[in-house]
């Protein structure tokens, strides 16, 4: 149920987005770097789940469109870090309530002490997961 959930939200999050020119891939990605610019690609596809080589056709798509730029590592020269444009500030908050409004679709119907527990239950799990990957 959760892999079918989770296609739901793609599926509404692509619909909601597309007048801004975004995948859901895509708006992760710059959601990582809006809460932590100048990130490897190599961070980036560990957070995202990906492997490198797509998530650096994401990044390029990304800078096409000039919502991000890479510039080199001042630490190591063979890396590059991604940064965003200015260009892509003012649509956070639109994107954000995108996203809110996907949520309170999902939890329609649902009381307040319903919505408490199912995010308590959801933390839970987020939590087990990222216990179990981190042992990795």
């Amino acid at each position: 149920m959760i892999h079918e959930i989770n296609l739901m939200v793609a599926r509404l999050f692509n619909r909601q987005v597309r007048e801004f020119g975004l995948t859901r891939t895509q708006w992760q990605l710059l959601y990582w770097l809006y809460h932590g610019d100048g990130r490897s690609q190599t961070d980036l596809a560990d957070n995202l789940l990906m492997a490198k080589p797509p998530l650096g056709r994401v990044v390029d798509r990304l800078e096409e469109q000039g919502w991000v730029i890479r510039k080199g590592d001042p630490n190591d020269r063979r890396v590059k870090l991604v940064y965003l444009t200015e260009k892509f500030t003012p649509l956070m908050a639109p994107l954000e309530n995108a996203i809110d409004d996907i949520c309170e679709i999902a939890v329609e119907g649902l009381s307040a002490s319903d919505r408490k527990k199912l995010n308590d239950l959801m933390a839970r799990a987020h939590d087990n997961l990222a216990h179990a990957i981190n042992r990795e």
